[in-house]
């Protein structure tokens, strides 16, 4: 890491101690495993936030296996690599995508991207701190799994919400995720949403074998956002690479997302109330 970037962050290290956010805004989205649907949930939920006449900035933080982009059907010049290779400031690399919503999409499979490192984690939340005044919310989109790196990002989160589905290997997953955040001390309010439901039962049993073995093994709480249901147009709006909320707002999982928006906007705030 060059000086320019070392100094930065002792710099916003001293500001932050005397100049406290009163309010919380970087949410975390993560997984335990691959596959549970997690930049799917991060690309709705953050449009629907931005419809919702929130200012959102969505980033994409599965290093070199970024899929956002392909999502959206959207291209840049500029990706998270180049911040992490110092060569652009973190406001250069942002994509205005709609009204409301910026995004800064990652690489996928790129020979010489930057090896990221503990350092550049906390060079990237320095960067994310002088711009957040910007947005109501600010949004990663984690690697799958718990590396260091990620549990670094989620530590440093106010909100972490784990996608998970309902076969037993991503609860499982799910719970290995929380287990580590708690024997790390993270005071990062932990929501869950389960993707890819048949039906709510199958989505209440999985959100309820999850909390049981969280409440007992942990001692911990977990709260439930929501259930997005497995249906038709949820996989025809990826193969189309359109967001599902514009492929088909009246599908069931569209107004899943829906509701869990609005009720994240309500958990946001009466925390923010409480924080004041």
């Amino acid at each position: 890491m060059n000086g320019q970037a070392s100094r930065l962050i002792e710099l916003n290290k001293l500001a932050e101690l005397g100049n406290k956010s009163s309010e919380s805004k970087i949410i975390s989205v993560c997984s335990g495993k691959g596959g549970t649907g997690k930049t799917f949930f991060s690309a709705n939920f953050s449009y629907q936030l931005s419809k919702l006449n929130k200012r959102v900035l969505l980033v994409d933080l599965d290093y070199n296996f970024s899929n956002l982009n392909i999502l959206m059907n959207q291209t840049s010049s500029s990706t998270i690599s180049d911040f992490f290779e110092q060569s652009e400031n973190l406001e250069n690399v942002i994509y205005n995508y709609s009204s409301n919503l910026d995004l800064v999409f990652g690489d996928s499979g790129k020979p010489a991207f930057p090896r990221v490192s503990r350092e550049l984690i906390d060079y990237l939340f320095t960067s994310i701190r002088r711009i957040q005044h910007r947005y109501d919310f600010i949004i990663l989109d984690s690697s799958a799994g718990a590396d260091g790196l990620v549990l670094q990002q989620l530590m440093r989160s106010d909100y972490n919400i784990i996608v998970t589905s309902p076969e037993p290997t991503a609860v499982m997953d799910s719970y290995v995720v929380v287990k580590l955040l708690v024997e790390k001390g993270s005071e990062a309010k932990r929501l869950v949403v389960v993707n890819k439901c048949s039906d709510a039962e199958e989505g209440e049993n999985s959100f309820m074998n999850l909390s049981v073995a969280v409440n007992h093994f942990l001692k911990e709480k977990i709260e439930l956002l929501g259930f997005i249901s497995l249906d038709a147009s949820a996989h025809k709006s990826i193969m189309n690479q359109e967001l599902l909320l514009n492929f088909d707002r009246e599908s069931k999982s569209a107004q899943e997302i829906y509701t869990n928006s609005a009720r994240f906007i309500t958990i946001a705030q009466v925390a923010n109330n409480n924080h004041r």
